[in-house]
This record gives structure tokens, sequence and C-alpha cells, in this order.
């Protein structure tokens, strides 16, 4: 229990580490200047001047410049893929000094490690601004970005990467072949062809927790902030479809052929996708309510919206305010359990085949019994 609580406390001072480089993005990014945080009448507790100058009219990283304005964005993807990959080798580490009882304990352990960091990592921006800052448009133009920036770079570590890995590999083979008929018969015997099976057996390993982790965390980008970016999933699945494309050449050409594991689920990650399923429909229904205009459109009657756009719940009308956002919410979650319940884990057609083996084992049982029996 001691080396969870190391790991976790390790885990920990990292993610305040990764929290500062958010901040300092955002810094960037011209989204934290020192007169934004209006409501406690100071200086911005997150204002780092010497690089919010840098995002100002003229300079390098210009939040008003079409081109200049997304150089941050891009950097802030470096930043948070190099984390991340950092991260996934002190996970791995942490996780052997854990000593786990079995692979499974080790794969859950290390699939909540990575998960927590990489989902802190890509979400806490987005948090920050859509119920610090409460602003709407803010986290708009900031998951935008992030997504994608984030979708063209898998699209391309998926296809481009090892498509031009295999290419250096096929013409380095052509160049051993040629080598290899231009030397004599007598000195070339000792070098000779490799078989289908070998070079199967020379590729890579396919690794799937990256493509399972990848998964996740855009299905958070596009559900915790659905309301801020309704596009998004359909952006989802137009990449998703070319993702699937890239994923087949590299199952074909690039990596070995994986070993085939039966499972009767997913495990862990489905418990992941639950919470974020869960959690999405609070922070959509606050993000309805308090981050931007669109309750106040709604209900009027509730609100005081002042000259500047800035607005504000109206005297004993909070917890009318309050209840329409849990009824809302609890509302959503009753739908999506009412979906869950009607949607069956396991086909009709595939149960109706599961019975029909099984009578037939049986049978097959009972015959092989009744005539040992003969005998």
């Amino acid at each position: 229990r001691m080396k969870y609580i190391g790991s976790a406390i390790i885990t920990l001072a990292l993610l305040v580490g990764a929290f500062l480089m958010m901040i300092l993005s955002l810094n960037l990014q011209g989204f934290i200047k020192y007169e934004h945080d209006g409501r406690s009448g100071g200086r911005h507790p997150f204002h780092f001047p010497r690089f919010a100058v840098l995002a100002d009219e003229g300079a390098i990283f210009d939040s008003n410049s079409a081109f200049c304005s997304h150089i941050p964005v891009i950097l802030h993807v470096v930043l948070v893929i190099t984390m991340n990959m950092t991260y996934s080798k002190v996970a791995e580490i942490l996780t052997k000094w854990e000593n786990h009882d079995n692979q499974l304990s080790y794969n859950n352990s290390m699939i909540i490690k990575r998960f927590c960091f990489e989902a802190t990592d890509c979400y806490l921006v987005l948090f920050y601004l859509a119920f610090y800052e409460r602003d709407v448009v803010k986290v708009r133009t900031e998951l935008v970005g992030i997504f994608h920036v984030d979708t063209i770079r898998r699209l391309a570590m998926e296809g481009l990467v090892p498509f031009i890995a295999q290419k250096f590999k096929s013409h380095k083979d052509k160049k051993d072949t040629g080598t290899f008929k231009k030397t004599d018969e007598k000195t070339a015997t000792a070098t000779p062809s490799l078989s289908k099976m070998e070079e199967d057996a020379s590729k890579g390993e396919y690794e799937q927790f990256d493509d399972y982790i990848e998964m996740i965390i855009q299905f958070g980008y596009i559900t915790l902030f659905a309301s801020a970016y309704p596009l998004a999933p359909l952006v989802a699945v137009a990449a998703n479809f070319v993702e699937i494309r890239l994923d087949s050449f590299k199952l074909t050409t690039v990596f070995m052929r994986p070993r085939s594991v039966p499972t009767g689920n997913i495990g862990t990650w489905k418990m992941l996708l639950k919470i974020i399923i869960t959690i999405s429909a609070f922070t959509n229904c606050c993000i309805f309510s308090f981050s931007s205009m669109q309750m106040v459109q709604f209900a009027p009657q509730f609100f005081i919206v002042h000259e500047d756009g800035e607005h504000e719940l109206k005297s004993g009308s909070g917890w009318i305010v309050v209840f329409i956002i849990f009824g809302i919410e609890r509302l959503l979650l009753i739908i999506g359990g009412i979906l869950d319940l009607a949607i069956p884990s396991v086909p009709s057609d595939v149960k109706i085949q599961e019975r029909r083996k099984r009578f037939i084992d049986m049978r097959k049982y009972q015959e092989l019994r009744a005539k040992t029996k003969r005998d």
C-alpha cells in the first residue's frame, strides 16, 4: 500500500508541473491578461507578464494574427505529447515498482496512471477556461485548435511515419538484394534471402495501449465539451474512418500480427468511458448555464446582464437555476441508462448461435457417453 501512495505522490508532483506548463501556455495564447480577473478586483493569479506580453499585438505570438496565433497552440500540443511520452516511461517504472500479483492487475494500474495523467494534461486548460474564466468563446477557440492539431498529428503518426519507415525498409532490402546479386556466388552463399515468415518475424510488435488511450482522450474531447464545439464528433468520425484504414496498413505491412486474446470486453477502458460519459452530463450542463449565454437566452428572467456582456444570477433565483441544471443532468443520465439497458451487450443472433453450439455439444457428449456404456 505504501508503494501505491508513493506512486500517487510522484504522479501528483508531475501533474503540478504539468499545470504550471499549461498556465504558461495560456499566457502565450493571450487567454490570461492582467485585467481578465475582474472578480478579485486585482491582478490575475495566473498572469505571468513575461509570457503574456508575447501575445500582445505585434508580438511574436500575436493573438489577433491569423498565423502567429496558431504557433502557441502547436507548441501546446507538442508540450502535451512530450509530457505524456515522458510520463509513460515514469508510469512503467512505478507500476513495476509496485510489484503486482498478476498481469491483469499490472495492466489496470498502468491504464489508470496513464489515463489520469494524460486526461489532466489534455483537459486541464479546457476546464480552467470553462469553469474559472467562464468564457465559452475561449473554450471553443482552444478546443478547436488543440483537437484539430492533435487529430492531424495522430493521423500523421498513424499513417505517414509507418509509410515512410516501410518505404525506407523496402529500399534498404532492395539495395541489399542488389548487392547480394553482384557478389560472387561463392562468397554470397552465406547471406541467403529471408523467407516470408522470417520477414514477418523481423517486424516490430504492435502496441495497442497507445491506440486505446488516444481513442479515450478523443472521446473526452467530444463529450466533455460538446456544447462548446458541437462539430467535434463529426470531425472525429471522419478522422477515425481514415485511421481505420491506416491501422489496417500498419497491421498488415509494418508490424507483426497481434496475438489474439479472447476476452469478454475491453475491461478498464470500458469503465473509463462510462466515467467520462457521466462527467460530461455535468460539464455540459454547467457550460450551458454559467460559461455561455445559452441559459440567459433560455431563461432571461433568472439573470442580470451587464453592459459589458457579463451576467449574474438575480437574488433568490440561484436555487431555481441549480435545480434546472441538475434536473437536465439527471434526465440525460436516465436517458443514457435506459439506452444502455435497451441495447443488449450480446446481439440476439449471436445468442442463438451460442445456444445452438451448446445444444450440438451436449448431443455429441450424450452420444459419446451412450456409446461408451454399450462398449
